[in-house]
């Protein structure tokens, strides 16, 4: 089941940890701003790497930094 990016947001704003598996189809830019969010509530947060894009996994850890983890 696929959650709304603004249900997401909610989520990460509380500071819960997050892991976006295979298959998600969120826009990188959902992603980058859901990173964001993981970064200034101090959680954490996985995305899967398939379907993205190697410079859209790029810009996500540049973002994200100690707070990502990208599984391949």
């Amino acid at each position: 089941m696929a959650y709304l990016p603004q249900t997401l947001e909610q989520l990460a704003r509380i500071g819960v940890n997050l892991e976006i598996g295979e298959g998600n189809n969120y826009l990188p830019e959902t992603l980058e701003q859901l990173v964001r969010t993981i970064v200034s509530s101090g959680a954490h947060i996985t995305i899967s790497a398939s379907n993205h894009l190697p410079g859209t996994l790029e810009q996500l850890a540049r973002i994200g930094g100690k707070h990502i983890t990208i599984r391949v």
